[in-house]
């Protein structure tokens, strides 16, 4: 098993993934592809003592920050260590890809390189939360902020097999996130999304509408909701488990009875802390693209990314789930818009509509706009082929794009407690839809087709 980790991004990066990168090997002997600055992995590799273990580096001469556009990012940092990790997964050269840094580049690197499953139109963030029945998978928890009911469905899909292979639950139950249990309650879109649920009985144990409290009290054991809610609620959940643990810590220490007490009960309260630790968890699958990728928190510990590394190294997931979801969605009620047109230009901008970046003909974006089309434009007459494509079976729905569209060399391979907002979380702007009052001419309409703010492509 080999994992591919990407050593440049993060917070606490390179140390804190070198060394994350260092336990893991010693501790759970999984193989892990160092990707980032040749020079700099070392340095830190021979501080740690890392002599003997199973670590290699792959040199990547870029870094994606957490200020970088999504979508630029990967067009015009064709070297970076994310897309370097991405095209080692695409080659089989290791088995997933773990990173701590934008989770916008992440999504739309992985899009790119490795494509979407067949019928999966979006891709989707699952984090675990622990609950009274052990944990309950939330998805969507940041990448797609508006939805239509039948990604609400795909999700369930996803979070459904995710929760049946690899936490071994034989038959999640799943329940859509609303503001009261009734049917009557939500919005048409979770309202369609729950009619659509109903009619796959045989595959999908849906019971209904779960409300924020119930999350944590185990009633199901797959959230669905759309990133924007979805991350919301994991925001909320992160905080008050912050302001739980600070509180008893101020409590069991501030006064002599305090500390006596916590002789008795400092076993309980560790366990406790235990659970309700985002390092213990590492990271979280970004489930429905070809391959797996697992994005961990911005701010990941060592102890962080060698959970990290550990979740992806998980034999389930890298071997059956995505087989599993496509088997199911092909039995899925299908309602899936593609008229965003084909070809690179209609996969941008299909791509845009995903990481909800600003829309072309918004005032005060049109510099932005050109400076994309003309990396579009340089993609469509100038990247490459890769040195080694992937087999058919092997491509998603979309299938890989060349990554080298800035003149990447093609002999160089390129390529929950989590900070799982999109680019958004990151200062990117998160605008869909035109302004207000406002109507693109004719001549940039034909040019960039954009559907509007509630027909997402």
């Amino acid at each position: 098993m080999k994992i591919a980790l990407d050593a440049m991004g993060g917070d606490l990066a390179p140390r804190a993934v070198v060394e994350g990168a260092v336990l893991a090997a010693r501790e759970l002997g999984i193989e892990v592809v160092l990707v980032g600055d040749g020079e700099s992995v070392a340095r830190e590799l021979k501080s740690l003592k890392a002599e003997g273990l199973p670590i290699t580096i792959e040199h990547a001469s870029e870094v994606v920050t957490m200020d970088d556009s999504p979508i630029e990012s990967v067009m015009t940092k064709p070297n970076s260590s994310i897309n370097a990790g991405f095209e080692l997964v695409r080659r089989g050269a290791a088995q997933a890809f773990v990173s701590a840094g934008n989770s916008g580049a992440m999504m739309a690197a992985a899009i790119l390189t490795l494509g979407t499953l067949p019928g999966v139109d979006r891709p989707a963030i699952a984090s675990l939360i622990p609950s009274a029945s052990g944990f309950t998978l939330l998805i969507d928890a940041g990448a797609n902020t508006e939805v239509k009911p039948f990604n609400l469905v795909q999700f369930a899909v996803m979070g459904t097999v995710y929760t049946r292979r690899v936490r071994q639950v034989a038959r999640p139950r799943v329940g859509i996130l609303s503001n009261g249990e009734e049917d009557s309650k939500g919005t048409d879109l979770t309202r369609d999304a729950a009619a659509m649920l109903r009619q796959m009985s045989a595959d999908i144990d849906y019971v209904g509408y779960v409300e924020g409290r119930d999350i944590n009290r185990g009633r199901v054991d797959v959230v669905v909701t759309d990133g924007f809610t979805g991350n919301v609620a994991l925001k909320a959940l992160e905080g008050f488990s912050s302001f739980l643990l600070g509180n008893l810590r101020e409590l069991f220490s501030g006064t002599v009875r305090g500390r006596i007490a916590y002789l008795f009960i400092g076993k309980f309260l560790s366990a406790m802390r235990s659970r309700l630790d985002p390092s213990e968890y590492g990271g979280a699958p970004l489930l429905g693209v070809s391959g797996v990728a697992v994005i961990a928190h911005g701010s990941s510990n060592p102890r962080a990314i060698r959970n990290a590394v550990r979740a992806a190294a998980n034999e389930a997931l890298i071997n059956r789930v995505n087989t599993e979801i496509v088997e199911l969605l092909a039995r899925a009620p299908s309602a899936s818009d593609k008229s965003a047109g084909k070809g690179l230009r209609g996969i941008l901008t299909r791509m845009r509509e995903r990481l909800h970046l600003p829309h072309p003909h918004k005032e005060g974006d049109v510099a932005r706009n050109h400076k994309e089309n003309e990396i579009i434009r340089k993609g469509a007459t100038e990247a490459h082929p890769a040195a080694e494509p992937p087999p058919p079976e092997a491509r998603g729905a979309t299938g890989p794009l060349p990554i080298s569209a800035a003149g990447a060399n093609p002999a160089s391979p390129n390529g929950v407690a989590t900070d799982l907002d999109t680019h958004a979380a990151h200062h990117e702007p998160s605008a869909n839809g035109s302004a207000a009052g406002e109507k693109p001419g004719p001549k940039e309409t034909e040019e960039r087709p954009h559907p509007s703010k509630n027909n997402p492509a």
